[in-house]
């Protein structure tokens, strides 16, 4: 029996030589991310953690655990696959170590024989599980493979995580829709805006809001960036009252302030005109829009549902949420640099 015992010793540690007060090199293997260190040889209460490659110094050996003493001063025990005599057999870094010991540029996928090997070093079946979930897994989980792995004696946890761990083969998952997509809306796009309310020179006074809505859809690939009935807003910009015998008339003008967008956005806009479009002061001041006369006694009122043609003041892009479009983008959406509308000409604002 003594001659049985020392045969069986021999072989434990063939492939370990190392003596008592050697160093010894956690070695982590071809698929582990660290060791494991335990407080005696017998319970296997867990430790804690040895780096890939960490040094030790060797105390003393028992069958198949080693007694270790490490740099912080733990003292543990680790089975003797999990130490090796020289510091270059290290296993790859997952993360989980010292962030500054190398990673390996690839890290082989788990396998049956993978999780068989750990179950045999006695590792946990919670630690088992959290190296399938954090690794790529290239199971054998055929109704054969599983019958054997349960004859090993491998927990049903520890299956079931084999059973339901993702390939590293199986193809990626398909990128999530972004919520939100950018629309560009190019300078000078036109628009048709209809009076909300009736405006009258006797009422008026100077920087007075007119209350302006979209009279139809405007649509830029394929996305309505301006819906019909979307609220814009122009104002009082001149406001000159009649001279003596009405020498001058008395005037009154308008100026775009904006448009609201799909998103709640507001668009900076003029009223269309020759002028604007060729004025680069307009990009600054604004554009002058329509305008009308008045006599004393006789106000003008312009009345509601008046259309007037606008254009965008400049160059904008709207985030717009991917529930509030209403039409799937053209191929070239991103890349669109035309006004979606051709501009048209101002009517005359002369009544």
């Amino acid at each position: 029996m003594k001659i049985r015992i020392c045969v069986l010793i021999v072989a434990l540690f063939a492939g370990v030589s190392l003596r008592a007060g050697t160093p010894g090199y956690a070695y982590c293997g071809t698929y582990g991310s660290y060791v494991l260190m335990y407080k005696s040889n017998d319970q296997l209460e867990e430790l804690g953690h040895l780096r890939c490659g960490e040094k030790v110094e060797v105390l003393s050996r028992w069958l198949e655990y080693v007694q270790v003493r490490t740099a912080d001063g733990r003292v543990g025990w680790v089975h003797y696959s999990g130490i090796s005599n020289t510091p270059g057999t290290t296993g790859a870094n997952f993360g989980m170590t010292d962030s500054s010991a190398p990673r390996a540029s690839a890290v082989p996928p788990l396998t049956n024989t993978n999780i068989m090997k750990m179950h045999v070093m006695h590792i946990g079946s919670d630690v088992i599980i959290a190296k399938i979930k954090s690794s790529p897994c290239e199971f054998d989980t055929t109704p054969g493979a599983l019958q054997k792995l349960k004859t090993s004696g491998l927990s049903d946890r520890v299956i079931l995580a084999m059973v339901n761990a993702p390939s590293a083969s199986a193809p990626p998952a398909e990128p999530k829709h972004p919520d939100f997509i950018e629309v560009k809306v190019p300078r000078f796009t036109a628009m048709e805006v209809e009076l909300s309310a009736n405006i009258s020179s006797d009422a008026a006074q100077d920087g007075m809001i007119v209350p302006l809505k979209v009279a139809q859809d405007v649509v830029i690939n394929g996305v309505t960036v301006f819906p019909k009935g979307s609220e814009a807003h122009a104002s009082v910009s001149t406001l000159k009252q009649p001279g003596f015998m009405n020498r001058p008339p008395g005037e009154i003008s308008w100026t775009m302030d904006y448009v609201t967008a799909v998103n709640g956005d507001h668009v900076s806009a003029m009223f269309l005109s020759k002028e604007a479009a060729t004025n680069p002061m307009s990009r600054i001041m604004g554009a002058a829009g329509p305008s009308w006369e008045f006599r004393k006694g006789k106000p003008v009122s312009v009345a509601a549902g008046q259309r007037f043609n606008v254009v965008v003041h400049d160059d904008a892009v709207l985030k717009v949420a991917t529930s509030l479009t209403q039409a799937t983008f053209s191929q070239n959406a991103a890349n669109a640099t035309a006004p979606a509308q051709q501009m048209a000409g101002q009517p005359s604002s002369k009544p």
